[in-house]
C-alpha cells in the first residue's frame, strides 16, 4: 500500500521541487549579492560615461542599495536557521 502511495505522490513531490528551483533562481535573480553588485558598478560606469544624470544615478542606486539591504537581512536569517 505505501508503494502505490508513493507512486502517486511522486509528481506532487517533483512538481513542489521545481517550484522551490524556480522560486529559488528568482529570489537570487533579485537578491543575489553579487548581482546587485555588478548592477552596480554598471550604473557607476553609466554616469562616467555620461549615459545617465546623476539624478538617475541616484535614483537606481538606491533600488539596487535597498535590494543589497535586503540580500543581506535574507541571508543573516538563513544563517539562524
Amino acid at each position: 500500500m505505501f508503494i502505490i502511495d508513493e507512486l502517486l505522490l511522486a509528481p506532487l513531490k517533483m512538481f513542489t521541487e521545481i517550484l522551490e528551483q524556480i522560486r529559488d533562481m528568482a529570489e537570487n535573480e533579485l537578491y543575489g549579492e553579487d548581482k546587485i553588485k555588478t548592477e552596480i558598478v554598471k550604473l557607476q560606469m553609466m554616469l562616467e560615461l555620461d549615459e545617465i544624470t546623476e539624478e538617475q544615478y541616484n535614483e537606481a542606486e538606491g533600488v539596487l542599495m535597498k535590494r543589497l539591504e535586503e540580500c543581506s537581512k535574507r541571508r543573516g536569517g538563513e544563517e539562524e536557521q
